[in-house]
């Protein structure tokens, strides 16, 4: 959309003020039903172990999870690894899917498309590995210590408070 030129006789300013506006609701129902369609973005994934199916919506949230009962089998660290971990993947296809729709919906201002675009990849960026960042820090935890036995007070005067 080229800008209006005014200015010159009314009628050419009336046509250039018509095709303006034209030209804005234009782009303004472009962003509307982008807007739409990213609202709607959904990605699944299933973890490489086949312990979990998952989808994310556009906010990266959890839609919907699905665990095998092969999870049984696994420790609980394990479990939590691949549903981080097959989260992790499915958020950082989310940028894929909104460049695809702003394509597709023919956003033609480039710095607004990529400016979209980035800020998803920004906040679900390529995950570096199928090893969660913290999975080093996961260790098996160790029981408390045993309780001794309490030692009786020779020099305690008041009632016994061990029945």
């Amino acid at each position: 959309m080229t800008d209006p030129v005014f200015g010159g006789d009314e009628v050419r300013t009336e046509q250039e003020i018509a095709r303006w506006v034209a030209g804005v609701a234009a782009k303004a129902e472009k962003y509307q039903e982008m807007s739409r369609q990213v609202a709607e973005v959904a990605v699944a994934e299933v973890s490489k172990d086949g312990l979990v199916r998952l989808s994310v919506g556009a906010s990266g949230a959890l839609q919907n999870i699905e665990i095998s009962d092969k999870a049984r089998e696994v420790s609980g660290a394990t479990l939590a690894a691949s549903i981080m971990t097959t989260m992790r993947r499915a958020q950082s296809r989310i940028a894929g899917r909104v460049s695809e729709i702003v394509t597709a919906v023919g956003v033609e201002e480039p710095g607004t498309a990529d400016a979209l675009v980035s800020s998803y990849r920004q906040r679900f960026p390529e995950p570096s590995s199928d090893t969660p960042p913290w999975a080093d820090q996961v260790r098996p935890t160790t029981p408390p210590p045993a309780r001794r036995p309490v030692q009786d007070d020779e020099d305690w005067d008041g009632p016994s408070v061990t029945e």
